[in-house]
């Protein structure tokens, strides 16, 4: 597999427009990463292998029009500023509807001991303590039925320390979800 396949060039404008807090950029960043979409749509149109790249973009254009929306409903409101505070910090994950790690800050890495390319072969499950592993399908069902959710929950670094985390997230339409975390004190 290609870099290219791996990780296209769409999906950088993507979370840039996802991450973007200035609202005078947002706007901009939307249009790019539509075009870098619309692009990659066009080379993967007679490519029968490129079914599952199909409906991530699909369901990346969706979450752009989301935010978007939430853009004019800002700009209308209060011109003057546009906050998605679930994804500013040095620890933010993106998570696909299968729970699959699709994006992390380099605070993260650094936090659980993976380096990024590990962390993005990895779920949610895989990363989650043992004792907790059994409730998190029912507790990823919660965010997505509530559109956000935010709490305590423990994971478990690539040395095997348990790694006690707060969490705010926000949950897409698609069942994608951005979550920002902040790391909590070692119990004694």
């Amino acid at each position: 597999m290609t870099e290219e396949t791996e990780n296209p060039e769409w999906v950088g404008y993507y979370h840039s427009a996802l991450l973007e807090l200035n609202a005078g950029d947002l706007g901009s960043r939307i249009q790019k990463a539509e075009r870098a979409i619309q692009q990659r749509l066009q080379t993967i149109a007679s490519n029968a292998s490129g079914e599952a790249e199909y409906r991530a973009i699909r369901d990346a254009l969706q979450n752009l029009r989301v935010l978007q929306q939430e853009l004019s409903s800002d700009v209308a409101a209060a011109p003057a500023g546009h906050s998605h505070p679930e994804v500013s910090g040095e620890y933010v994950v993106f998570v696909d509807a299968n729970r699959k790690y699709v994006d992390v800050t380099e605070g993260v890495c650094s936090l659980l001991g993976y380096s990024r390319a590990e962390l993005l072969g990895k779920t949610i499950d895989d990363i989650t303590a043992p004792e907790l592993r059994g409730s998190v399908s029912a507790t990823f069902q919660k965010y997505v039925n509530a559109g956000s959710l935010s709490g305590q929950f423990l994971l478990v670094a690539r040395d095997g320390r348990k790694v006690a985390i707060r969490y705010e997230s926000k949950v897409f339409p698609d069942g994608c979800l951005v979550a920002r975390w902040e790391p909590l004190p070692a119990a004694a």
